[in-house]
Order: structure tokens, then C-alpha cells, then sequence
């Protein structure tokens, strides 16, 4: 089987430097260096950013999305805030830059895309309850989407909150530690409930 070939059938769609020494099986640094160059010659491989790396159009039919992307360029992370809430139908407003926990504040600009990581405090980051794995990404769940947008923009609003289940986001809001939050989270729900 060619590299190509194998990163044709890994369910990956955008690729680190790292992520292609382990699906090749290269240890050696230059020859990794070599093999991606070459790629990259030959029109099979593309750079998105410093290494990051896509399978071209020609080459793949499956296109990689702005989710998976953005998980690749600062890692970890996973999508919330905004861009969850929008995805979960809790907000209705539109949201062109693509929203992140992570463990640093940052934005990038990759093509015409904008991606915002909004800084989470490790014990909060690292709890895994209410985040989802969607196999090229990893997104939060509507309560946790709701409770890490409240940690960091308590006045914010929701739109809908009907598919919200209001024992989870009680559950959720207490992994924060943040009695301001848990208050929110309480006001919430008696909203949800009336």
C-alpha cells in the first residue's frame, strides 16, 4: 500500500507532521521531511498551514471540514462556544469564525477563515463529560456548550433551550467550580421550566 493509499482509507482529512510519521511508520525526521516534500512537488499533498497538511482535491474526494481543521492547528482543543451553539440550534445568530476551547487564547486566519480559541482552565478542559467525538473532530454537546459560554460570557443569550436537558447542565456547570456559573446555570432552568 502507498502513503497516499493510506491516508486515503485513514478517516483523518487533515494530517500534523506527527500524524503522517505515524500513519507512514517513519521515524527519521529528514526522511519524513523528504517524503512530504515530495508530496508536495507532485501536487498530492497540500499545506494548509506551518505542518499542517491536506490530501489535494485531485487526490482525495473527501474534503476536510472548518471543524477538523481547526482542531488541527492548535491541539488540543475542541468546538464550542458560539459556533456549538449555532451547530446545536441554542442560538440562531450566525457566527462566520469558528469557535474553540483550548488551553491558550489565540486567533488565526487560515484562507478566509477565522479561528478563535478561547482559553479554558485545564481541570475544565481535561473533563471530558459533555464533549462528543465525531471521529475528525471533537464538538460540545449543547449543555456544555451553554456552561463553557457562560464560564467565559455570563450575559449572554439563548434563543432556544427547549432540547436542553436541564439535569446534565446542572451536572456539567458544577465541573467549573464557579459559583457565578452555577447561578446562571439555576436561572436557566427555571427559565426552561415556566
Amino acid at each position: 500500500m502507498t502513503k497516499i493509499e493510506k491516508l486515503l482509507i485513514h478517516s483523518n482529512n487533515v494530517y500534523t507532521t506527527q500524524d503522517l510519521a505515524v500513519i507512514w511508520e517513519i521515524s527519521d525526521k529528514t526522511k519524513l521531511w523528504n517524503i512530504i516534500r515530495h508530496y508536495l512537488r507532485v501536487n498530492k499533498l497540500t499545506r494548509i498551514h506551518k505542518g499542517i497538511y491536506a490530501l489535494t482535491p485531485t487526490t482525495s474526494t473527501k474534503p476536510y471540514t472548518s471543524f477538523e481543521l481547526g482542531q488541527k492547528l492548535i491541539t488540543p482543543s475542541y468546538i464550542s462556544f458560539y459556533t456549538a451553539l449555532a451547530k446545536h440550534g441554542i442560538i440562531s445568530q450566525y457566527y462566520e469564525n469558528i469557535h474553540l476551547a483550548a488551553l491558550i487564547s489565540k486567533s488565526l486566519q487560515i484562507d478566509n477563515q477565522t479561528f478563535v480559541y478561547h482559553k479554558i482552565k485545564n481541570s475544565v478542559f481535561y473533563d471530558p463529560t459533555g464533549i462528543k467525538d465525531q471521529t475528525t473532530y471533537q464538538i460540545a454537546d449543547p449543555e456544555r456548550a451553554i456552561c463553557d459560554s457562560l464560564y467565559l460570557f455570563p450575559n449572554l443569550a439563548f434563543d432556544n433551550l427547549d432540547s436542553i436537558d436541564t439535569q446534565k447542565l446542572s451536572q456539567i456547570a458544577t465541573i467549573y467550580h464557579n459559583k457565578r456559573l452555577i447561578q446562571s446555570v439555576k436561572k436557566l432552568i427555571k427559565i426552561t421550566q415556566k
